[in-house]
């Protein structure tokens, strides 16, 4: 299944996932609202793949891949520089939120993440939820790349610069 950018697809997750259907595009950053907040541009596209298959237990699953480029600012220099962003992610599908085994029980794997079913699931929430998990909270330039990774010192008086004097016999007074 592709569908243009524009077009952006809602699926039912459970019968996309039964179905073995798979999704694959190429979306500008332009259609991603909330992440436009915490680019430093919004030119570019993300390739998109979204495939749906049963786990070797059977149950219902979706994979998520996202690949591109993304301009962020630096927090060091103030400057943009390109963040790779590569989301490889796994969703278990579950019938309802009770489905999904409690932290206390034998069944829960912290490593698993779990979807709710959804019979109209818009593919670019999930994407965009996935990339704004994996980004960075203060995004920054390797240090060697950076321009204000050097640190600026400053100048001032030595809070034990009057005790220098004292030691060498003066006083404030002479």
């Amino acid at each position: 299944m592709t569908a243009q950018a524009i077009n952006m697809p809602v699926i039912n997750s459970l019968d996309f996932s039964r179905k073995a259907q798979e999704f694959r595009d190429i979306l500008p950053l332009l259609r991603f609202s909330r992440l436009g907040e915490y680019l430093a541009d919004t030119n570019g596209s993300l390739e998109i793949t979204l495939i749906g298959r049963a786990d070797k237990s059977g149950k219902p699953t979706l994979h998520l891949e996202v690949h591109g480029v993304l301009k962020m600012t630096c927090q060091r220099c103030l400057d943009s520089f390109e963040y790779p962003l590569d989301v490889a992610a796994d969703f278990v599908i579950v019938t309802s939120e009770d489905a999904i085994p409690s932290p206390d029980s034998d069944e829960y794997d912290d490593e698993v993440d779990y979807l709710v079913a959804e019979t109209q699931m818009p593919v670019i929430d999930l994407v965009e939820d996935e990339i704004l998990l994996t980004l960075p909270l203060a995004p920054k330039h390797a240090e060697k790349e950076c321009v204000g990774a050097g640190k600026v010192e400053l100048e001032k008086p030595s809070p034990f610069a009057v005790l220098k004097g004292f030691k060498a016999g003066k006083s404030q007074n002479d």
